[in-house]
C-alpha cells in the first residue's frame, strides 16, 4: 500500500444473552473478531505519498493527490492537516496543525476537504501551498502532514435470535508527507558526533549524527572493521535514514557474530550527499 496506513479498529461488542454464553463460545467470538481484523483487504490507495514544494516568498504552488477507492462500496474521505517530527530513533510524533516551529500546515489548503469516490474509481484533490510574502518566514525548510481518513463505515453481524450483536467501526488513515524547501534552504551539511557501545546489547554500537545544514538529508551509514593483527577489512551493509534540519539521529549498528576474534579498528562512515565529503568517526573494539 502506498503511504503510511494507520488502521484504527474501534470494536464495540454488545453481547445480549438470554441464558448466558459459555467461555468457549466467548473465546470463539473474540477469535472471529481478530480474524476479521486480519482479513480486512486493502481499501484505499493514495498517490503520491510525498509532496515536495519549492515556493518562494509570496508564491503559490499546487500539487495533485489522487485517491483511489479499492473497496466494493462508495466511500467518503476527509482530508486534514497536522504537524509531525522525527525523534532520534526515526519514530514519528504527531501534533496539532500549526503548532510546531517548522510547520507549513497553515500554508496549505485543499480544493475539497471531503471527497466521495465510487468503488474502483479515483478522484483528484488539488493541494495548494501559499508561502507568505515575508522573506524571513520562508528562509528555511518546513514540513507538514496531510491525513486522509475514510468517513467511518459501520458493519454489523447480529444474531437473529437477539443473543449477540457485534459492531465494527473500521477507520483507515493515511499520511502524506509534505516538504517545503525554498531556494534559500538547500545547503546540506552533517556531523558525526559519537560511536559508543550500547548499554544493553552486546556487540551493538550507537552511532549519533546531527543535520547541521538547512535541507533534509537522506543518509547512509555503515561500519568498516579492520583487524589490527591481520589487516583484514570487513565492510558492513549501509543503513539508510532521513534526518530533518536541526535533527539528530541515533542509529544502532551491530557487529556480526561471525566476525573473527581479535582487536579491531572500527570506523562509522556517514554518506549524506554525493557532492559532500564523507563524515566518519573511529573507535576500537575487541571481539572475544
Amino acid at each position: 500500500m502506498s503511504g503510511f496506513l494507520y488502521k484504527t479498529y474501534i470494536a464495540k461488542q454488545f453481547l445480549k444473552m438470554n441464558h448466558g454464553i459459555s467461555a468457549l463460545k466467548y473465546l470463539s467470538v473474540v477469535f472471529l473478531l481478530v480474524l476479521s481484523f486480519s482479513a480486512l483487504a486493502q481499501r484505499i490507495n493514495v498517490n503520491p505519498t510525498i509532496i515536495n514544494y519549492n515556493a518562494g516568498a509570496g508564491e503559490a504552488s499546487a500539487q495533485i493527490i489522487t485517491i483511489t477507492n479499492l473497496s466494493d462500496k462508495k466511500q467518503a474521505y476527509q482530508l486534514s492537516l497536522g504537524d509531525w517530527e522525527r525523534d532520534t530513533t526515526g519514530g514519528h510524533t504527531y501534533f496539532a496543525a500549526g503548532t510546531q516551529k517548522r510547520s507549513c500546515s497553515n500554508w496549505l489548503s485543499f480544493d475539497n476537504t471531503v471527497v466521495e469516490v465510487e468503488p474502483q474509481k479515483s478522484r483528484e484533490v488539488r493541494v495548494t501551498l501559499t508561502a507568505p510574502a515575508d522573506q524571513q518566514a520562508n528562509n528555511e525548510m518546513k514540513w507538514a502532514m496531510i491525513f486522509i481518513q475514510n468517513v467511518q463505515e459501520n458493519t454489523g453481524d447480529e444474531n437473529k435470535g437477539g443473543k449477540m450483536k457485534a459492531t465494527i467501526r473500521e477507520v483507515y488513515r493515511i499520511g502524506i508527507h509534505v516538504y517545503q524547501t525554498p531556494a534559500a534552504a538547500v545547503q546540506k551539511e552533517a556531523k558525526a558526533i559519537s560511536l559508543v557501545p550500547d548499554a544493553l546489547v552486546k556487540n551493538m554500537y550507537n552511532f549519533t549524527m546531527s543535520n547541521t545544514g538547512k535541507a533534509m538529508l537522506e543518509c547512509k551509514v555503515h561500519l568498516v572493521l579492520t583487524n589490527l593483527a591481520t589487516g583484514a577489512e570487513t565492510k558492513l551493509d549501509d543503513f539508510d535514514f532521513p534526518v530533518f534540519p536541526d535533527g539528530k539521529r541515533i542509529v544502532k549498528l551491530a557487529i556480526p557474530e561471525t566476525l573473527e576474534k581479535g582487536k579491531y579498528s572500527m570506523l562509522a562512515v556517514l554518506d549524506y550527499d554525493p557532492d559532500m565529503p564523507l563524515e566518519a568517526i573511529e573507535s576500537s573494539v575487541e571481539i572475544k
